[in-house]
């Protein structure tokens, strides 16, 4: 069995969608094909049960990206289309794509602008109060498969610049979704000299000067900087080796928990965000909680628990 799963961005909500993918392809022993744009690719490369990527181009009203696109899509036929996007675009994606007879195409309870009109069902009632994760499950519910466990299969590669690192570390990763929201030199440096722990920097290319400040501070630990340095699938394997992660950022905040490093994100605000209640190991911290002395703080906490749960 074939099934298409359409889900094109952004790249921290493709995560949300795993558990119901991982659920899709063990029950019907399926062979899974992902719709994903341009932008998501490295990271659902990093998903153990797909099998296939189709890349929605960035620009997809070029006729040219239009016509390498529609000819990857068409390239296989499927038993079951499952559409976690909802939207117009990821459900004229589902209409287009080559389907056996009486195939399933499955929408979301959260489906916008008219795309359920290319569903043969949606599965579940709208309530945008519930975790994304959840939501994504009504797939499962509509198929009466079980929703537990929520699993999250991911498997990161290790950078080779990581054969620097000689004992366990916490990961601070830089980047921030806007520039005015990135956090200071001082007080990642007030941080991070608390931590009493070698610590390494992660992030792109707009981080690099922080990376640089944090760095010229005299620290009397062991920092590694691999700003700009090392892909967003390297990053991942760094913080699922990690002892804690310490994120200003959506992406990084989701990667870390789903893999179960212990996480703290500051996000300024929890209302964009909702981890699934099965990740008990992500504290989410918003202003005017985003200072040193709570980050330190929640830190420690984090530090003691994971200690019990070694020791226990």
């Amino acid at each position: 069995m074939r099934i298409l799963i359409v889900k094109l961005y952004p790249s921290f909500e493709l995560l949300n969608a795993l558990p119901t993918v991982h659920r899709l392809r063990r029950e019907f022993n399926a062979e899974i094909h992902w719709v994903v744009h341009e932008q998501g690719v490295e990271l659902v490369s990093c998903f153990d049960d797909i099998q296939r990527i189709i890349v929605y181009p960035e620009d997809e009203l070029k006729h040219e990206n239009r016509a390498v696109f529609r000819k990857s899509l068409h390239q296989e036929t499927y038993d079951l289309v499952v559409d976690l996007q909802g939207n117009m675009q990821s459900a004229l994606v589902c209409k287009s794509a080559r389907k056996k007879k009486n195939t399933d195409v499955l929408g979301p309870s959260f489906q916008t602008e008219g795309a359920c009109f290319m569903y043969t069902a949606v599965t579940g009632i709208r309530n945008r109060d519930r975790n994304p994760v959840d939501e994504c499950m009504d797939v499962l519910r509509y198929l009466d498969f079980p929703t537990m466990p929520v699993t999250f299969p991911l498997r990161f590669p290790m950078p080779f610049i990581a054969r620097k690192i000689t004992s366990s570390y916490i990961v601070c990763a830089l980047d921030t979704e806007q520039k005015k929201h990135q956090l200071s030199s001082d007080f990642w440096t007030e941080v991070i000299r608390d931590l009493n722990c070698p610590v390494v920097l992660i992030g792109s290319r707009s981080s690099e000067s922080l990376s640089d400040e944090i760095e010229s501070f005299s620290i009397d630990l062991p920092i590694y900087n691999f700003v700009n340095q090392i892909n967003l699938a390297e990053q991942g394997g760094l913080m699922q080796a990690a002892e804690m992660v310490i994120t200003n950022n959506l992406l990084s905040t989701h990667i870390a928990a789903y893999v179960g490093t212990p996480t703290i994100g500051m996000l300024r605000s929890k209302k964009s965000f909702s981890m699934h209640p099965s990740i008990s190991s992500c504290t989410i911290l918003e202003n005017p909680q985003i200072v040193p002395k709570f980050v330190i703080q929640e830190c420690s906490r984090l530090r003691e628990k994971c200690a019990e749960v070694v020791s226990f």
